[in-house]
């Protein structure tokens, strides 16, 4: 099914594969949450490669609220799976005029996601890619350890209880060295960081055709390091690979009598994560 924005009166929103591109996100969703207005897209943590939760134009139930995705005019699919670089056209159909075509499926929203197609002409073939890396723009501040001890100290008189005897619970040349000042305890949070992480994205495109026939092959691959967790730091890494295709069998003048065609798509995912206890 073909989906042509001149025919919907309703609310709907559309960006282009080139914009979702210009923010170089691992995640098309990531890069639609300052380009949808109406649409809240929260992700679950901050872990690389963990997946969105988007609700059109609010909580609509109590059950399960996400959109009904449709790629390439199959409804159904997973959006997470694609390469913002595979993304033609992403259209969002908000209200209940422009998503009444898809019947009670789409009562929390239509997200219509057109990949890259082929084109009539020579064949073509583009790279996109970047590398970036990542860091905590301010750190938490922490208690030294002599901070520590006078916090504890401080909470346990608050409480009642009998003042905490450090001695009998710290080597005595560590305990001094606390009481003077010499050593403040370690800094975990700094411990955990993961320093200038690493995220990159690289995909190929080939795209050509003839007048009959049509094709648009792509390959990518998306990685990303969390900011904390070192030395396991969480990780994620996609391969996506693409092929579209689209042929012409019988055509009478301008019009298209008999067209076949396949999109097909392949994802493989790999998430190592932090979890906190």
């Amino acid at each position: 099914m073909v989906y042509r924005k001149k025919l919907v009166t309703g609310a709907t929103v559309q960006v282009k594969g080139d914009d979702i591109q210009k923010l170089s996100t691992t995640s098309p969703l990531s890069a639609l949450q300052s380009q949808t207005p109406g649409v809240n897209i929260t992700q679950g943590s901050g872990q690389p490669g963990e997946d969105f939760k988007v609700t059109v134009r609010g909580l609509g139930t109590i059950g399960d609220s996400a959109p009904l995705y449709v790629i390439d005019g199959i409804a159904g699919g997973d959006i997470n799976v694609l390469n913002p670089s595979d993304i033609e056209s992403i259209d969002v159909l908000k209200d209940a005029a422009s998503a009444a075509i898809y019947g009670a499926r789409a009562a929390n929203g239509v997200i219509l996601v057109t990949t890259r197609q082929g084109k009539s002409g020579k064949p073509q073939l583009s790279y996109d890619g970047y590398v970036g890396w990542q860091n905590i723009y301010r750190m938490p501040s922490t208690l030294n350890a002599q901070e520590y001890i006078a916090v504890m100290d401080e909470i346990a008189y608050n409480m009642g209880y009998d003042k905490i005897d450090w001695s009998s619970q710290i080597p005595d040349y560590l305990y001094q060295r606390i009481l003077d000042g010499s050593w403040t305890g370690t800094n975990w949070m700094e411990e955990i960081r993961n320093k200038n992480a690493l995220t990159q994205n690289h995909a190929i495109n080939l795209v050509g055709g003839q007048e009959y026939s049509k094709y648009s092959v792509g390959f990518s691959y998306a990685s990303q390091e969390g900011i904390l967790g070192k030395p396991v730091e969480p990780e994620f890494e996609r391969y996506t690979g693409r092929i579209n295709t689209e042929y012409n069998v019988i055509k009478s003048g301008d019009r298209d009598i008999l067209k076949i065609g396949q999109n097909l798509t392949y994802s493989y995912t790999e998430k190592n994560r932090y979890w906190c206890r």
